[in-house]
């Protein structure tokens, strides 16, 4: 008995969809990040090992290589003193003065990576005081960068909020409720570097809406970081322009800015995932996926977005053309 010629029976179709990666035009290190790792490789090689006071940036596996080279970090300056270092470093998000003060108690050199767009925050918030606002510093509370702002402004009219009910206040200045705890005249908001801007955007609105009655006085500062807002809007383009299917966005899970790429993401309709590393990712998130779009966080390596694309492509996607993209070592922004 004969068989017809062509495909095998039973056998499955062909997967003859064109599968891609489109990479963000801008991602991964910013040159902040570069800076501070900069410093405290050189620190290392020079002068031996040296203890950051918490991840000298959130990405774990570059941590884990600066643990080689006796870049080992810390919770405090006296855990760091207790286990033998001579030397602390403050990290990328920066701290409040209480740090140097405390190395100084212990003996001990301190190194500061912080980046200089974190170090603009603190002496702006150190300015706004000085001019009599409250400051509230739009951000989570528990992050380093956050701490720092709130430490350098040295006040205890200082707070952190990412929503209104974290504010100490509930009713608009001028309420009749006795019960209405209400804001003083005058308040000024700083933001956390690697925050949304339209997420600032309206907290601010729904704040100043409280502030301004009765003669109040309102200040937003919109201290989001350029490389912070330039990775969101070439994530935006990159969704518009090759309309992405599912969206990677690569850092560490203690990243913000990446944190913030997702949202980004999963606010224009696509399905966006944060991930720290390639052996993440599922396959039954490629199901039905054409395009997948790659983004990074500020504090993310090139070889780790490298190992994501390799890994794609082994789920039978293209690389990107050109690569991930093209890195001047020597750039200094203007900002």
């Amino acid at each position: 008995m004969s068989t017809a010629t062509g495909s095998t029976p039973n056998a499955a179709p062909a997967d003859t969809r064109t599968k891609r990666i489109v990479v963000a035009t801008e991602l991964g290190y910013c040159w902040g990040v570069r800076r501070a790792l900069d410093i405290i490789e050189q620190a290392a090689q020079s002068d031996g090992p040296i203890a950051p006071i918490g991840d000298i940036i959130h990405t774990p596996q570059v941590v884990e290589r600066l643990r080689a080279r006796g870049v080992q970090g810390a919770t405090s300056v006296d855990e760091a003193a207790g286990r033998g270092f001579q030397r602390v470093a403050i990290t990328a998000h920066g701290m409040g003065p209480h740090l140097s003060e405390q190395a100084a108690t212990a003996g001990l050199e301190l190194v500061d990576t912080t980046c200089p767009l974190v170090t603009k925050v603190q002496r702006l918030a150190q300015k706004l005081v000085r001019q009599g606002y409250f400051l509230v510093v739009y951000g989570d509370s528990y992050h380093p960068e956050v701490r720092g702002i709130i430490g350098w402004a040295g006040t205890s009219k200082a707070v952190a909020a990412k929503k209104i009910v974290d504010l100490p206040w509930n009713a608009p200045r001028g309420s009749t409720d006795p019960d209405a705890a209400m804001p003083p005249r005058k308040v000024a908001v700083v933001s956390q570097t690697t925050k949304n801007v339209k997420e600032l955007m309206a907290f601010a609105q729904e704040l100043q809406a409280m502030v301004m009655p009765l003669g109040g006085e309102f200040r937003l500062c919109n201290t989001i970081c350029e490389p912070t807002s330039e990775r969101q809007n070439a994530l935006r383009r990159l969704v518009e322009q090759d309309k992405v299917d599912l969206i990677l966005a690569i850092g560490g899970r203690k990243s913000s800015n990446t944190a913030r790429l997702a949202e980004v993401g999963n606010q224009m309709g696509v399905v966006s995932r944060h991930i720290e590393r390639p052996d993440e990712i599922e396959a039954g998130w490629l199901e039905g996926v054409d395009t997948v779009g790659v983004t990074a966080g500020a504090s993310t390596p090139d070889d780790v977005i490298q190992l994501v694309v390799d890994t794609l492509v082994g789920f039978g996607y293209t690389a990107p053309e050109g690569g991930i993209r093209p890195v001047d070592p020597d750039y200094v922004p203007a900002y």
